[in-house]
């Protein structure tokens, strides 16, 4: 005996008794035809209209029925309800208030759907009947890919006019990207490049995406997309611009692309990898900028330019620019190139890739897939009669030795090197094989730098002499600099974070005779050291941090990783304690094992005792902050909390600003965020949801509704189960 056919909608028949033409022959009918809705049969049969249906189920059940329509559907609520819940259960959110969501549902009496909607939102359910044809046609428009992607549109600011370069395509392979994508990735990449960022970062999770760009070497979060459209047409428009493989997910790509921003011109490096949620990006930004800043706006020390310019002006030798990626190695050798560059001059650079473009400078790309490696490209060069010579970057024994060796033979040669120190420099070459009489001879001069984020010029502010370490004053005396130790407090022109841009630090080693012949007979690194420091031919990275530290350039917490100093009492080298960047972070024991730490910002002392005491009982760790600013410090300073939940009216700095902290400045996208009002209207609801939030309670509250909007919103932000 077959299985009988049920409705999706089975429960209507409890609301058929005495309805004209629903009889068990039109029921047996419909079953037999397979209809998945009885209530879409009895309206196609004409037997009733939307009016009476709803009635009939009003009549039965004491639900109220609701003509729905997609601006029905409220905007928090969308953001309280995931997605794949609102499918699952055929629910659209047409309202949201303190206690209560009104939820439009094609299954009214379905019990456990609304019993998972407590449970996420943390507040009573109010059920309206609506068609399910309405409700899954209107879920559809809410949750469409262009729809959602206008929705983030209002979120960011209006892109500059970006114009690919060499053709641009909305389409390749059957993947089609539709205006309102091409629309969000010219936002992105016009945003990022405003903001002077030097990266964009595209990375997914299990259910969202999230748009990051790396301003002054920190990456900040400045969107979060639905996965499924950031992993798919968000990828693919970029793909499509940097010319790779649309339809391959599975191995990682590596592509170019040129824009023209505003009317300048831009490079885009872009490469693709695979991750376990999909295809991760990152964009770097060739701003032609870069390569054009003059030598003395890198923000080199005095001694360090004059030992430089004394170099340059030789008639041969070698300068090797070494530290780790991201230093600033590039943007140090163009500027030295475009100081050095003449009519009289012959400059050629070997490159890989060539980033920027130089006027009036020969530049030769590296392709090893061809056999044009840094070695075969170097030996052409050196037929091309050449004066100067750039080197990208010194990978093997091979292309080492003809560098040194054009070094000797009447070039002048600037090259990169992947190490920590100027004196380590000299191991590495010899690790590589290079002989000690090669070195010597031929080397002039080895810098090593670091990028650090300069104080930005509104808010820097000198630290008082008694928040410094008295070590640290006593370094800076023995250098002969003024003893000035600055802080950025944080302010509207550098968004709160206390630093504008980066400036370089610099150790650089001057090659002087003694040090030749030291190098040549195989002394060691320490011996070195030491004869150049005798000869004061050593500059170290602490002597030029310090100095940039008294000059204002940047504050403590930037240069501690790389100076050293000694104790008069012994020659042990110690790190000083770190003077805080703006106000100093909030103490807090680490919270007891498998206790979720909560962050109560209120200036009411009262309130902040209540909602310590409430939450605490309920086995929250609390972490209290008297206003936004020592929140957002105290964010900033240390491990973020699990969850923050801060009043709107505060001193210093209010919720909302703290909120945009948060989210924009920190790029805390993920963290829970519950807003404390007192105002309780639709105007307050769609303020908090703008800021950021996840929520908000109305002041006074009761300690079980607190509880439960706190567990809901750690639940939705999966750290609580």
């Amino acid at each position: 005996m077959s299985e009988i056919w049920r409705f999706k909608d089975e429960w209507l028949l409890r609301a058929l008794a005495g309805v004209k033409g629903a009889d068990e022959a039109f029921i047996s009918k419909m079953r037999a035809e397979k209809n998945p809705y009885l209530s879409h049969a009895l309206l196609d049969a004409g037997i009733l209209t939307e009016e009476q249906l709803g009635k009939v189920v009003e009549l039965t059940f004491k639900i109220k029925y609701l003509p729905l329509a997609p601006e029905n559907a409220d905007k928090f609520g969308l953001t309280l309800l995931p997605e794949k819940a609102c499918r699952k259960y055929g629910m659209v959110p047409v309202g949201v208030s303190e206690d209560a969501v009104r939820l439009a549902l094609a299954d009214p009496i379905d019990l456990d759907s609304q019993s998972d909607v407590e449970a996420i939102t943390a507040r009573r359910v109010v059920p309206f009947y609506s068609l399910p044809r309405t409700v899954y046609s209107c879920l559809e428009q809410l949750f469409n890919s262009d729809t959602v992607i206008y929705d983030l549109l209002k979120k960011v600011e209006a892109p500059d006019e970006i114009q690919l370069l060499g053709g641009d395509v909305a389409a390749v392979g059957g993947v089609n990207i539709s205006t309102p994508m091409v629309t969000l990735v010219n936002s992105i990449i016009s945003q990022a490049y405003r903001k002077h960022s030097s990266d964009i970062h595209i990375e997914h999770e299990q259910k969202m995406s999230h748009v990051r760009i790396r301003i002054d070497g920190v990456l900040k979060n400045i969107m979060s997309i639905p996965r499924h459209i950031a992993n798919g047409p968000l990828v693919s428009r970029i793909k499509i611009m940097a010319d790779l493989d649309v339809s391959n997910h599975m191995r990682p790509q590596d592509g170019r692309a040129k824009l023209s921003i505003g009317g300048a011109e831009v490079g885009l490096r872009v490469s693709t990898l695979p991750t376990s949620y999909g295809e991760k990006v990152v964009m770097r930004i060739l701003d032609q900028r870069a390569a054009e800043v003059p030598f003395d706006k890198l923000g080199f020390a005095p001694e360090v330019s004059a030992v430089l310019e004394t170099c340059m002006a030789a008639s041969q030798g070698i300068i090797l620019v070494t530290g780790p990626t991201g230093s600033g190695k590039t943007t140090t050798l163009y500027s030295v190139l475009n100081k050095t560059r003449s009519e009289k001059t012959n400059i050629v650079t070997v490159e890989d890739p060539i980033e920027y473009k130089l006027a009036g400078i020969n530049q030769v790309q590296v392709n090893e897939k061809q056999g044009l490696t840094f070695a075969a490209v170097l030996r052409s060069v050196l037929r091309q009669d050449p004066d100067v010579i750039m080197v990208g970057e010194i990978r093997d024994r091979e292309t080492a030795d003809i560098a040194f060796q054009a070094a000797m033979t009447g070039h002048m040669v600037f090259s990169t090197l992947h190490t920590n120190d100027t004196v380590s420099t000299i191991s590495r070459l010899t690790d590589m094989g290079l002989d000690r009489f090669k070195i010597s001879p031929a080397l002039l001069a080895i810098t090593a730098q670091r990028l650090v984020r300069r104080l930005c010029p509104v808010c820097a502010e000198r630290v008082p002499k008694g928040e410094i370490d008295s070590t640290l004053l006593d370094a800076m005396g023995g250098y002969g600099l003024e003893k000035a130790v600055y802080r950025g407090t944080g302010c509207k022109n550098c968004e709160g974070s206390g630093y504008v841009g980066r400036t370089s630090m610099v150790e650089i080693l001057q090659v002087t005779p003694r040090l030749k012949d030291l190098i040549n007979s195989g002394a060691s690194a320490a011996e070195i050291t030491r004869a150049a420091l005798e000869e004061k031919a050593l500059r170290t990275m602490t002597q030029d941090a310090l100095w940039h530290l008294s000059a204002g350039h940047t504050d403590l917490a930037e240069i501690a990783p790389y100076i050293t100093l000694e104790k008069k009492s012994a020659a042990t080298e110690i790190v000083p304690p770190l003077v805080p960047a703006r106000a100093e972070a909030l103490p807090a024991a680490p919270p007891a094992a498998g206790r979720l730490r909560i962050m109560v910002a209120d200036d009411d002392a009262v309130i902040r005792m209540l909602l310590k005491k409430f939450l605490e009982g309920a086995g929250y760790a609390i972490v209290e902050a008297v206003d936004g600013e020592e929140a957002l410090t105290a964010i900033a300073s240390g491990t973020p909390p699990d969850m923050l939940l801060s009043d709107i009216n505060m001193p210093k700095l209010d919720g909302l600003a703290l909120v945009k902290g948060v989210r924009e400045t920190l790029g805390l996208s993920d963290l829970p965020i519950i807003m404390l009002t007192t105002e309780n209207s639709d105007k307050s609801q769609e303020l908090a949801f703008k800021l950021g939030a996840d929520d908000y309670i109305i002041k006074p509250f009761k300690a079980p509704l607190v509880i439960a909007r706190i567990n809901a919103a750690l639940r939705r932000a999966g750290k609580l189960k």
